[in-house]
């Protein structure tokens, strides 16, 4: 029996009391689910997408350096569901990015613990519960399918903080089209602003670099 407390819905797989499901969450768990069928029954992807829940989705938007205004989906899942949606991160996005012709970027929910809180049991907070901890999961769940190299942090003097954070130069090519789009999902997501940039190259990722541009061009 429904109630109007958090409750599963099976069909949908969101996590949410049914009056308070929005319409991209509706959406985004058709796809999934019309998606899971499509599978064959022995398929990997489709084991890992049976163990992936929604908790919410929302959409936002980010305005480019041409002036365009694009639209974006932030989807996050209770923690238990973000191990299995790791291994299939590329087909999960990739297929719903295809299905919605926008970016989506996938988050895992987690708990922040504050040093005040007393829990029985407990005589230090575990780091993973600390604020920090969480930002920095939160920015590395941003980022995918590309990795963090290096971070610095810029205090201008009215006291307010940018963070700028170095990617692997290799993954250029997948991510430079979303770093806008990257800062403004980690924004709304924490309230902090952060700038993308990509790394410099060492001599072995430039080799490494041409020599997949001439695999490339073989193919």
């Amino acid at each position: 029996m429904a109630t109007t407390s958090t409750m599963f819905n099976a069909e949908s797989r969101i996590l949410k009391a049914e009056d308070q499901i929005n319409e991209h969450e509706e959406t985004v768990s058709k796809i999934v689910n019309d998606y899971q069928i499509q599978l064959k029954e022995d398929s990997v992807i489709r084991k890992d997408l049976e163990r992936i829940f929604i908790s919410s989705v929302e959409e936002f938007h980010v305005v480019e350096r041409d002036g365009h205004h694009v639209k974006c989906l932030l989807v996050k899942l209770p923690y238990k569901s973000f191990e299995p949606y790791t291994k299939i991160r590329s087909a999960f996005v990739g297929h719903l990015e295809r299905k919605l012709n926008c970016m989506v970027f996938v988050t895992g929910m987690r708990k922040i613990l504050s040093k005040r809180v007393k829990t029985p049991g407990v005589k230090k907070r575990p780091i993973s519960r600390t604020l920090t901890h969480v930002f920095n999961c939160l920015l590395d769940d941003i980022c995918l399918p590309s990795q963090i190299v290096g971070k610095q942090i810029r205090v201008h003097t009215d006291g307010t903080q940018t963070m700028k954070v170095f990617l692997d130069p290799l993954d250029k090519e997948k991510v430079e089209d979303r770093l806008d789009a990257m800062s403004e999902a980690y924004k709304k997501l924490t309230t902090r602003k952060v700038k993308f940039f990509f790394a410099k190259p060492t001599k072995f990722q430039k080799q490494l670099a041409e020599f997949k541009k001439k695999q490339q061009n073989k193919a």
